[in-house]
């Protein structure tokens, strides 16, 4: 089977995909999630029958883009399959190829997410981020912290918010209680001008 050209599966996205932030509460007790309390990724999602995504999977595998796949039951209907991607790298690989081929409201949208993505993302390499946060003990070289600051992590998170809830609205005005007012006043922070975002 022949893998479909870049512009037929931006034909496909347009029709049977999305693109947004999500945002979930995290109950971990180290890292970074400790500090936030909530997590933000990117999910671009594509939802049909597993036999009509099977050319995607080639697609994206041949893009090198990864991916998740999960199944859903709809009672007596055949089930649905999802196909995500949910790395910031792997979001940003798939909007650069999609954007010239994207047209209206979709193509509004995975502007404004690709723009987030190159502005908030660089966390590929948690490796490096790791080395350079974690504290040692000197005498075990034990893990005895991890030296996330917290007000950088929270403004990063809600520069990613701002892109979000402008987002959600060309979507279609979907509403959550998890939006940047919300955060803003979580932490206790002042509302900020972003320099050079388009939100």
């Amino acid at each position: 089977m022949s893998t479909p050209s870049d512009e037929s599966i931006a034909r496909f996205f347009m029709d049977e995909g999305c693109a947004t932030f999500v945002v979930s509460q995290r109950k971990e007790s180290k890292g970074l999630m400790s500090i936030l309390g909530y997590r933000i990724s990117p999910r671009i999602a594509v939802v049909n029958t597993a036999e009509i995504l099977v050319p995607l999977q080639n697609w994206l595998r041949l893009k090198k883009i990864n991916f998740l796949v999960t199944v859903q039951q709809h009672g007596t209907y055949r089930p649905l399959t999802i196909i995500r991607i949910e790395r910031f790298e792997d979001a940003k690989r798939f909007l650069h190829i999609m954007l010239p081929y994207l047209l209206g409201r979709k193509k509004s949208v995975c502007k404004l997410m690709l723009e987030c993505l190159l502005k908030y993302g660089g966390r590929e390499n948690w490796s490096d981020i790791m080395r350079e946060k974690v504290v040692r003990d000197k005498r075990t070289g034990r893990i005895l912290t991890i030296d996330w600051n917290a007000k950088e992590e929270r403004q990063r998170f809600l520069g990613i918010m701002k892109y979000r809830d402008k987002i959600l609205a060309i979507n279609g005005g979907f509403r959550s209680k998890y939006n940047y007012a919300f955060f803003l006043k979580l932490w206790g922070m002042k509302d900020v001008n972003w320099e050079s975002s388009s939100c």
